[in-house]
């Protein structure tokens, strides 16, 4: 009788298991998704997702409310994505730090954005610029370059805080143009810009979205972009590779990412919805009204875009000794 019942019941699973899947995203989203932001907010990378977020709500049919976790440059909120369940509802708006710096400084992370983070795609970016103080006497990148050589060492560099994505832009340009700068770390991106007007620093390699404002008014000198082509809001600022060095290239990016874990399906809803918000011509104004730009590249290409950022801010850590524990 026994030997029977467990016949039956091993055929009744056979038979379940010969049953069609659901499919996962099958009413996929019938709920609000959390979007992290592992940055704080007010700065580029809230900025971005904020831009991004109501969009991709409508192409989704579904409310994306951001929530900023934030901690140890972009790590707290990072972890918290990675550790999420992977249905769908908890997606990370990373940034170049999530996905290429932090892995590049830190030394001890507790996880591997890599293998256990799933790219939906890239956003957008906002290219670096290399700004000066107003009073500085400088009007070009080579009159820069040769009052930081005829005075090594006097010269100083903001940045939004040690180990950070203006740090090494900033070490990548001084290793770029064999210049001795001194660096004078902020507790974020807004304080290096009040400390740049107040003539604290000379120097700021910045997001264009934060200082774009103060550019424009006259308040800060651009000299050059850090970017491959001149920037529509700057279209006067030429760029590092017109003045001499094509190696000082960076910006401040941003991606939309998941636990790897997440159904396929389900990632393909959300690059679907990502493409439809590419598309609207109410959020392109939106992102260029804060200095950012669409990122236009297939997924491969994505890939081997963080991958190639991976490799060069490594190299430029190394050169500059530049660790955090």
């Amino acid at each position: 009788m026994q030997h029977s019942l467990t016949r039956r019941n091993a055929l009744a699973l056979l038979g379940a298991s010969l049953l069609p899947m659901p499919a996962f995203a099958a009413g996929y989203p019938d709920r609000p998704i959390r979007m992290l932001v592992a940055l704080a907010a007010g700065g580029p990378a809230d900025a971005a997702a904020r831009a991004f977020a109501p969009y991709f709500s409508e192409a989704l049919g579904q409310s994306v409310i951001v929530e900023n976790r934030t901690g140890a440059s972009s790590v707290i909120g990072t972890e918290a994505a990675i550790r999420a369940t992977a249905d769908g509802y908890t997606l990370l708006f990373g940034s170049s730090s999530t996905f290429a710096v932090n892995p590049a400084v830190m030394k001890n992370l507790r996880f591997d954005v890599t293998s256990q983070l799933n790219l939906v795609g890239l956003v957008s970016y906002t290219p670096h610029v290399l700004v000066v103080r107003s009073t500085l006497p400088v009007n070009s990148i080579a009159e820069l370059v040769a009052l930081a050589k005829k005075e090594p060492g006097k010269l100083t560099y903001a940045s939004s805080g040690t180990g950070g994505a203006i740090h090494l832009a900033s070490e990548l340009f001084k290793r770029e143009t064999g210049t001795d700068l001194v660096h004078v770390p902020y507790r974020g991106g807004g304080p290096a810009v009040l400390g740049l007007l107040a003539g604290d620093v000379d120097v700021f390699f910045s997001d264009l979205s934060t200082t774009i404002g103060n550019i424009q008014s006259g308040r800060l000198r651009a000299l050059a972009m850090a970017w491959p082509t001149r920037s529509p809001q700057l279209p006067e600022t030429p760029t590092f590779a017109e003045v001499g060095y094509p190696g000082v290239v960076s910006s401040s990016w941003f991606g939309l990412a998941v636990p790897v874990d997440t159904p396929a399906d389900i990632v393909a809803k959300l690059h679907e919805a990502m493409t439809q918000t590419f598309a609207n011509p109410a959020y392109q104004a939106a992102i260029k009204k804060l200095g950012n730009e669409q990122f236009t590249l297939d997924p491969a290409q994505s890939k081997a875009f963080i991958k190639g950022e991976v490799a060069k801010w490594a190299s430029v850590a190394k050169s500059a000794n530049i660790q955090i524990e």
